[in-house]
Parts: C-alpha cells; structure tokens; sequence
C-alpha cells in the first residue's frame, strides 16, 4: 500500500507539473476506495497542524478592524520571528505577472482584502522593496495564465505588489475555490532584488520564500456553500485531507489567516492578515518551477524541468527528477467534471455580473461564537 501511495502521489505530482488539467486523478482514486478527509502521511509536522487547525482564526469578537484600519494597528501585536516553512510552487506559477494590488479582474467571488507582512527572521525587521507575487484558483477551481487552465493570455487572480515601510503588502481579491486533490489556499512567491519594468510587469530578482496560505475549515465549509462556489464541479478537500497543508505549519508558525466579517453580508466580504517569517538570503530559484511567462507580447509556456529532491510525498520524499515508473499504465479518469461539446472549460463565471449580488449571509456557524 505504501507503495501505491507514493506511486500515485508521485504521478499526481508529475501529471500537474506538466500543467494537464486532468493531473487530479490521486483524489479519485481515494474517493472510489472510500478515503477521504484523513491525515495524510509523511506530514512534516501533523502535531503543528493540529494545533493551528483547531485554532479559531475569526478575530471579529476581539478586534474592531475595518478596511480602513491602518496595517500599523493590525500588525502591532502580530509580529513574529518564527521562520516560515517552505513548500512546494505547485503546477500554476507564471512569472512576470503585473504589479498590481487588485487582481480580481471582474470573477465573481467573495471579495477578500488580504494584508501580508514580512519580518526577517535574522533581524526581526520588516522586510522592504520585496516583490510579492500572489496567485489562486478562481471560485470553480480553475487558474489563470496557464495553457491547460483558462489560458495563456489570461491573468485574473493573479499579480505582484513590493513590500513598502513596514513589510506589508495588500491585495484585493476573492476568496479562492478549490480543484480536486487540493483545500482552499492562496500561493505566495518572493523575491529580493527584482526590477520592475516599464509594462507594468518584473523580471529578474532571486526567490527567497515559497510557501501557501490557508483557511479555518469552518470559513470554508462556510464559502462553499454560496454562489458562485456551490457550482464548483471538482470534489471537495479537506484541510486534514490535503497532504500538503502541514509543510507550512510548525510549532511556532501557524499558516492559517487571521480574518473579520465586513458585515453580515458575505458580498462584503472579509479582511484578512498574517505575518510571513523568511530568510531573506535565502535562495530558491531552483525550486521556483514556473508553467509559463507572461511578456509584454502575452503569456508562453516553458518547458518543464522537474527535480523533486526533498519534497515531501506520500509514502516517502522523491528524489532527483521525476519519471513514471515502468508498471505505470495509466489512470481511470471517471467522475471529472464533464466538458462542453465544444471545448473549454466548465464553470467559469461570467466576468461582469448583469445584476447587483443578492444578499448572501454567512450562516449561524460563523456566528455561533459571538451569540
């Protein structure tokens, strides 16, 4: 058995860096064996994970916040000087997106104002003129700027912003959606000396933190349960079911965001913040395995070049470069999504809303710890 789990981990792995949108077979697979929402294994620190997962993250009885408190107040008892795990850029990393701190482009969503600082773990100064790249699934559980995805020439969820006085850096965005195999996350790349050019757009600079960010699962259960997420056709994952959420979380770092209700509406939204710990010297370009560039011309997919050495999977680490084993025959692709008769993907939401939201409240579950 351990060695099927590492045989269909390493595949799933293989199969999405190669940027296919049916690399999700391994969820199936557990799904039809009637697996599902348990720990996975070989987790770096499940003790850890425990801790912060059982953690509530909803700050709204503890704090007054609104998008207009200033990020000195809502960081001033947040600092922290625990270095921040990292974990692996997945299959979606574009480089070269644009500088920007809204990268909604119009998906629909619940909105998300999300506040990141980071502190240098050898000074336990903030770290300034970082670039900060950001990028997640849209609400059904599809990236942008990928070929196998919704394209190359597409750019939503996705954008840059540098750290400014006190480390921090904002985007506007919505909450993410999730796919099969993978929990609702945000994936956050930076880099110490990149130049910014003239389009709007960076190059250069040398990565020094690649890590995730995640949700309480009560917030997610909470999403998933409002339009346009609810027409999301991938199977759920659980944050316990993903084997990927305990490479970020250790007995001093939780990789969990903090967050408030902007009201009672979840077309509101919610604002969110955490502290990112990192190395600033540290440096990780080998790791940081991009599907594609994006030019002034538009985006071009790279060739892969996959070198797995000290990833953590199922069944034991990989390592050197990865290739299908010889017994490999291929997987049962049953229970994806079906696609429309005349190609594309399915569930993209409309990107211009024709009506003004309905009102959508979060539910009594977020508010039972405030009654």
């Amino acid at each position: 058995m351990t060695n099927l789990r590492s045989v269909v981990a390493a595949a799933l792995t293989g199969l999405a860096l190669l940027n296919l949108v049916l690399g999700h077979p391994a969820q199936l697979l557990r799904q039809e064996r009637g697996i599902s929402d348990k720990p996975m294994i070989a987790r770096r620190d499940q003790e850890a994970l425990d801790k912060w997962i059982n953690t509530c993250h909803d700050q709204g009885a503890a704090v007054d916040y609104s998008l207009s408190t200033p990020e000195t107040t809502i960081f001033t008892s947040n600092a922290t000087s625990a270095l921040t795990p990292e974990t692996i850029i997945g299959p979606y990393f574009v480089e070269g997106e644009f500088i920007r701190s809204d990268i909604t482009e119009g998906q629909d969503g619940i909105p998300i104002h999300l506040d990141i600082q980071f502190i240098d773990v050898n000074t336990c100064e903030p770290v300034t003129d970082m670039l900060v790249d950001v990028w997640h699934a849209n609400a059904t559980g599809y990236y942008s700027g990928v070929e196998s995805q919704a394209g190359l020439n597409t750019t939503f969820l996705r954008g840059v912003q540098v750290t400014d006085h006190d480390g921090v850096t904002q985007f506007d965005s919505i909450y993410p959606g999730h796919y099969v195999g993978r929990t609702l996350h945000i994936h956050v790349v930076t880099r110490r000396g990149g130049q910014i050019l003239p389009n709007g757009t960076y190059t250069r600079g040398t990565v020094n933190h690649i890590g995730q960010l995640y949700f309480d699962q009560e917030l997610n259960n909470a999403v998933e349960e409002l339009f346009p997420y609810n027409t999301n056709q991938f199977p759920r994952t659980s944050n316990v079911g993903d084997f990927l959420t305990a490479d970020e979380a250790t007995a001093d770092y939780d990789p969990f965001v903090d967050y408030i209700r902007l009201s009672d509406d979840a077309n509101d939204g919610l604002l969110m913040w955490i502290t990112i710990g990192i190395n600033t010297t540290a440096d990780y370009d080998s790791l940081a395995m991009a599907a594609a560039h994006y030019y002034k011309e538009g985006g071009k997919s790279n060739t892969p070049n996959f070198n797995f050495t000290g990833f953590p999977f199922p069944g034991g680490n990989l390592t050197g470069n990865f290739t299908f084993p010889g017994n490999f025959t291929g997987f049962n692709f049953s229970g994806l999504p079906p696609f429309p008769a005349g190609g594309g993907f399915p569930g993209f939401p409309s990107p211009t809303p024709t009506a003004a939201p309905s009102v959508q409240p979060w539910g009594p579950c977020l508010k039972k710890r405030e009654a």
